[in-house]
């Protein structure tokens, strides 16, 4: 090596100059301290000040090349982040983080980019209350944001990409998680999974990588999830244990696999932290557009009351648009609006409920057979007469009707229901009662036994109320 070498490697290793940048400490006038970092690469921060303020300025950054190194290490209570800029951890061996979160309520806002190698926001301590704000770019191997059991109330709200190569975009296990979606959420497992009381809103899109199978597109215990975007799996669009899924208008849940659900049912609930037991109740509006091998379906071991409530379309490529399992509990479905359903409806062993509301369109309930199984079963045309009913035929354990709606007519096959009832007639027959008033060639009751036949009925109980779990 020549003198000039020795000279050049001797002055870049002790030169302050070529040392990496470092972020500025200052106080603001109400005394809140404040990191701001204004250059690209500058060494990671670790700081535990309470209601700490880091700023990241467009063009600069924060720089880890080592897992045991979080670029940023956030120790204080109340810290805020805004990143203009980079915060990056750049070593691809597990646990490694951009920014780890060990206090409590911290802010991040994010205008540009979080990425690791790993895991991008990990929350290792702290109780809870940790809210990330992205309007960027979130990347990571693994789980691009994570909190796990016992870190509550972490909230996403996200108008940018966040996306995860081989895990996770979110990841929220604490309770009573919340997530507000605009953006788009990619993943390699799940696209988000979380626990108890979750509660998410989707106006824009969910979806996994592609070449990923038998994923989900949300998975969580309890609460509710609100779509008026793309929710897609390819096992499961939306899987759930108890409480709330509601598809609007605009709304897609969408299973792309050969053996899941749009929306699927588990027998169990399982928070991560209280003992494990049957689900409860759940309820699922659709007012968009839901597909899969089943639209909807239920684990075999489901139990649950399940109420479903359609005025949108449900498709069961496997010829099944609704599966219940055998031993579910007492469920409804009411069909209503512009309701179209392309498959089977398969109720289980509980007492349940067929409700026929106000329908938008002429055409068919469902095309296939609506069947009650087991336990007493009944429907209900809440909007319409006996006059309405063109004709009913029961034969070979089915029952074939028509109505008159104000679009047109509508027609139904139906198998294990026994009672069927009238709203505007407040009016109730069996099925073998009402088959006898038909002959099959779209005749209806002669307007004189009509009066004898609401005399009679006069004894009955009405239907019960729609059952709500």
């Amino acid at each position: 090596m020549t003198a000039v070498s020795v000279a050049l490697l001797s002055a870049f290793a002790f030169n302050p100059a070529h040392a990496a940048p470092t972020c500025a400490s200052s106080t603001a006038i109400d005394g809140t301290p404040v990191l701001t970092c204004a250059e690209p690469g500058s060494v990671p921060v670790s700081d535990s000040r309470d209601a700490l303020q880091v700023q990241v300025q467009a063009g600069a950054g924060i720089t880890s090349t080592n897992r045991n190194t979080a670029a940023l290490d956030l120790r204080g209570v109340g810290q805020q982040v805004s990143n203009a800029g980079r915060i990056e951890n750049t070593d691809t061996r597990n646990n490694g983080y951009a920014i780890a979160v060990n206090g409590a309520n911290a802010n991040i806002v994010n205008s540009g980019v979080i990425s690791s190698g790993d895991r991008a926001i990990e929350v290792l301590g702290g109780t809870g209350g940790m809210r990330v704000e992205n309007t960027g770019e979130i990347l990571a191997r693994r789980q691009a944001v994570r909190s796990l059991e016992g870190f509550e109330n972490a909230e996403v709200i996200n108008h940018g990409l966040i996306e995860s190569r081989d895990g996770r975009a979110l990841q929220l296990r604490g309770d009573g998680a919340r997530v507000i979606n605009h953006g788009t959420l990619i993943g390699g497992e799940e696209v988000v999974e979380a626990r108890g009381n979750f509660y998410m809103e989707n106006y824009g899109t969910v979806l996994l990588r592609d070449g990923i199978d038998d994923e989900d597109g949300v998975q969580f215990a309890s609460g509710e999830i609100h779509n008026w975007g793309l929710i897609q799996g390819s096992d499961d669009g939306v899987d759930i244990d108890e409480g709330l899924v509601r598809n609007y208008a605009t709304g897609r849940i969408i299973s792309t696999g050969d053996t899941g659900s749009g929306v699927d049912i588990d027998p169990e609930f399982d928070n991560g932290v209280d003992p494990i037991r049957p689900s409860g109740p759940l309820t699922i509006i659709n007012e968009g557009y839901i597909e899969g091998p089943r639209a909807i379906g239920a684990d075999p071991a489901a139990q649950s009351n399940v109420d479903i409530i359609n005025s949108g379309t449900l498709v069961g490529r496997s010829g099944a648009a609704i599966e219940l399992a055998p031993g579910q509990g007492d469920s409804t479905l009411t069909l209503t609006g512009g309701s179209e359903i392309f498959g089977d409806v398969f109720f289980g062993a509980g007492n349940d409920g067929v409700f026929i509301d106000s329908l938008g369109a002429a055409g068919v309930l469902s095309s296939g057979v609506i069947d009650g199984g087991l336990g007493i079963n009944s429907v209900r045309f809440v909007s319409y007469a006996l006059s309405d009913l063109l004709s009913f035929v029961y034969e070979d354990e089915r029952v074939e009707l028509s109505f008159m709606t104000a679009f047109g007519k509508v027609s139904g096959a139906f198998r294990n229901f026994s009672q069927w009832d009238f709203g505007v007639d407040d009016a109730r027959f069996d099925t073998l009662t009402l088959a006898s008033r038909f002959d099959g060639s779209n005749a209806v009751p002669a307007p004189a036994t009509l009066p004898l036949l609401l005399g009679a009925l006069g004894g009955l109980c009405l239907v019960g109320r729609r059952r709500r779990g």
